[in-house]
């Protein structure tokens, strides 16, 4: 069992999950007297203490409780195991181990740039194999081990660690599962690309490694004709043959028929709306005085739930916010939306 379920169900309660553990292993015929007294023997070193609920594990066939401290769990006395009504009783807790949050801190960042603890191995030359790293070694023991790997190789391999792969281009239409439009993939490749301290050859390779379909095609016949071809001619082509580029007319119809889609997050579409808009405005479609409004308008017209503008708390004729100010009040809204769900999953778990 991992910290998940730990985090995941005081995240649901408000709760900070330094302040509880998880007992696992409980039959399913103990009542709340045996739990509490089978605890009151184990956790008495723990101080205060109390059952906050109970769910039932079907993976397990056995019930798994939520206990609450009044203080944060001192590992020094936490115990593994306490004894318990028909044998022994697992304890799970978040340990304040340093080494422990640099590692989830390091895999989280290495998610984000499209990397796994495997291939950062690999770039770095661990004499360790992948998966020693990645499997069968607690975190505790693999954060020292990638830690000083890091700290081994970190000039020579800066590059690779700010490698940040592209979305997915293929030029179809509609997009397949997965691909980007033409606008939005091209914007973000803008931006990732500036971040990349490496040569135009890399560039390039990293360039079509993003491409699918008749886009990738399209690169590999240009190479072929031109071993030597940079990385702004392959877009400046790609531009040319999939993106708008001198009918503003075109692009303000695409732009205000981009809507929404069904399982898109409202920050996503903002996003995805965002190239297309600085097109209008770069060509002199829009004038950047009511940008913010145009923006706030296309959402509001392109949402799926069309009461957004209410939902986000804007008032009835205040200034439009800007592009950081939506999407702050957007991404607040979804993670209230998404915390309102977890509680609800949760409180039909807990009996």
């Amino acid at each position: 069992m991992t910290l998940r379920l730990l985090e995941d169900w005081c995240r649901g309660m408000d709760m900070n999950p330094r302040k509880a553990l998880l007992v696992a292993g409980i039959p399913p015929t103990c009542g709340l007297a045996d739990i509490e007294e089978a605890l009151q023997a184990g956790l008495a070193p723990l101080g205060e203490h109390r059952v906050l609920g109970r769910m039932f594990r079907r993976d397990e066939n056995k019930n798994v409780a939520l206990i609450g401290l009044t203080v944060d769990a001192n590992s020094a006395l936490v115990p593994k195991e306490i004894p318990g009504k028909g044998g022994v009783w697992r304890v799970i807790f978040k340990p304040p181990d340093a080494d422990s949050e640099f590692l989830c801190r390091l895999s989280e960042f290495l998610k984000g740039e499209g990397m796994t603890m495997s291939e950062l191995t690999r770039v770095l030359g661990n004499r360790n194999s992948p998966r020693s790293l990645d499997q069968g070694t607690s975190p505790e023991m693999r954060a020292p081990m990638v830690a000083q790997t890091i700290d081994e190789a970190l000039k020579p391999t800066l590059r690779y660690l700010r490698y940040r792969r592209l979305r997915v281009f293929s030029g179809r239409d509609p997009p397949g599962p997965g691909e980007e439009e033409f606008e939005s993939w091209m914007f973000h490749t803008s931006q990732v690309m500036k971040t990349w301290q490496v040569s135009d050859v890399e560039k390039r390779r990293r360039l079509i490694e993003s491409l699918r379909g008749p886009a990738f095609e399209i690169v590999r016949v240009l190479k072929i004709n031109n071993p030597f071809i940079t990385v702004a001619e392959c877009l400046k082509t790609l531009e040319t043959i999939f993106g708008i580029i001198d009918n503003p007319r075109a692009l303000q119809v695409k732009y205000l028929t981009t809507y929404q889609k069904k399982d898109e997050k409202l920050s996503a579409y903002v996003l995805r709306l965002e190239p297309l808009l600085q097109k209008l405005v770069k060509k002199g479609a829009i004038e950047k005085e009511v940008v913010n409004q145009t923006r706030l308008d296309q959402v509001i017209a392109g949402a799926v739930h069309k009461s957004v503008g209410r939902e986000l708390g804007l008032p009835e004729g205040g200034p439009a916010p800007g592009l950081l100010q939506l999407l702050t009040l957007i991404r607040d809204k979804e993670a209230a939306d998404e915390e309102v769900l977890l509680r609800a999953e949760l409180e039909g778990c807990l009996t």
